[in-house]
């Protein structure tokens, strides 16, 4: 399969690792709603997302050193290999060279974003337990037909590794919960819409459908 640009969902571990990691964040609804009303107060405010993202450029690729370095956190070229491995593993796919530089860019990106994510939830003493990290990990493994001991070496096998699992988990956790304090309580839905969408479901049910996708054509010197 020949890839001309991989969507932003893809960039992780296929819908096994995202349905892990909403389970996770499941069991921990009860906690969380419970410690929203001490500290709803005082978390009204805008979040301070941090934006200092430092750029280090290309350099030889057998060199393993820093690619970005977001407010002190450091992202090097193994991270982007280690989540690329989960990419082309996951989605059973090969990249073609003249694609690779591409598509490591934005590995790149959705890296930051993960580690923005992280860094605004410990703004606002958000803490993912190590003990959740990890039962969303055994979870990622067993649906994925591994075990705990046996999961790492395959990660391994297809040029990933079991910190990059778990670095995806951590920031998608954390940014949940974040999202949990910050905006779910000011979120209400009301029973008009509900029946509103109902309604149109109903009326459309044996009518043509069409599925729209999106062609992603990047800008350059040449086509801008």
């Amino acid at each position: 399969m020949k890839l001309g640009t991989v969507p932003r969902a893809a960039l992780v571990l296929a819908g096994s690792l995202l349905s892990v990691v909403a389970a996770a964040q499941t069991a921990q609804t009860a906690q969380t709603s419970a410690q929203q009303g001490g500290s709803q107060a005082g978390s009204q405010g805008g979040l301070t997302i941090p934006d200092e993202v430092q750029f280090l450029g290309r350099g030889d690729p057998n060199v393993r050193k820093a690619t970005a370095i977001v407010n002190g956190d450091v992202i090097t070229e193994s991270d982007i290999d280690h989540r690329l491995g989960l990419v082309v593993a996951s989605n059973n796919i090969q990249i073609p060279p003249d694609e690779m530089q591409r598509i490591r860019a934005q590995i790149l990106r959705n890296l930051i974003d993960e580690t923005l994510q992280i860094q605004a939830a410990a703004q606002r003493d958000i803490e993912i337990e190590q003990r959740e990290i990890d039962q969303a990990y055994v979870r990622v493994a067993e649906r994925a037909g591994y075990n705990r001991q046996t999961f790492a070496p395959y990660l391994r096998s297809i040029g990933s590794s079991e910190r990059s699992v778990r670095r995806y988990i951590t920031a998608d956790l954390a940014w949940r919960r974040l999202r949990q304090r910050q905006i779910d309580p000011y979120v209400n839905v009301g029973e008009e819409e509900v029946q509103a969408i109902i309604q149109r479901m109903t009326a459309s049910r044996g009518t043509r459908e069409f599925h729209v996708g999106e062609i992603y054509i990047e800008a350059s010197a040449e086509n801008p």
